[in-house]
């Protein structure tokens, strides 16, 4: 376990945010359902993502992008689509069969069977974010 800085944070985890900071990623935006129904898609701007879930939210089936303001985006494609065209993505991890994190976002985790994860600009931890399969993954980007 990495020692805490006094801010809570490891320093293992704030020199990997600090690299991948300056990884020029080959994807730099992704094709959305717009909010303006006169637009046939938007593109949203990866480096605002926090994560992407299949978990559905409000009723709603699709995937979505939840972005560090706050805001939801959806797409139809299915998280494995959306895995494989992101698999040369430095910046994101698939964490659960449930979760793509954007790994320049994390603020912060809490190590228990799961790894609960907090985003920059959100308020509330996402729980389980990281689940044991892929917990080795996520230890090696961290280490």
């Amino acid at each position: 376990m990495t020692k805490p800085r006094r801010d809570g944070e490891p320093d293992t985890l704030q020199k990997v945010l600090e690299r991948l900071t300056f990884l020029d990623p080959p994807i730099k935006k992704f094709p959305v359902t717009p909010e303006d129904p006169a637009m046939a898609v938007c593109f949203l701007d990866l480096k605002d993502v926090c994560y992407i879930t299949t978990k559905a939210d409000a009723g709603r089936e699709e995937t979505m992008f939840m972005t560090s303001g706050k805001k939801a985006y959806y797409s139809n494609l299915r998280l494995s689509e959306i895995e494989e065209r992101l698999k040369e993505h430095p910046h994101f991890l698939k964490t659960s069969k449930f979760y793509l994190v954007n790994l320049t976002k994390i603020r912060g985790l809490k190590m228990s069977a799961a790894r609960d994860l907090w985003f920059e600009g959100l308020e509330d931890p996402v729980l389980n974010a990281v689940t044991n399969t892929y917990l080795a993954e996520f230890e090696k980007r961290f280490s």
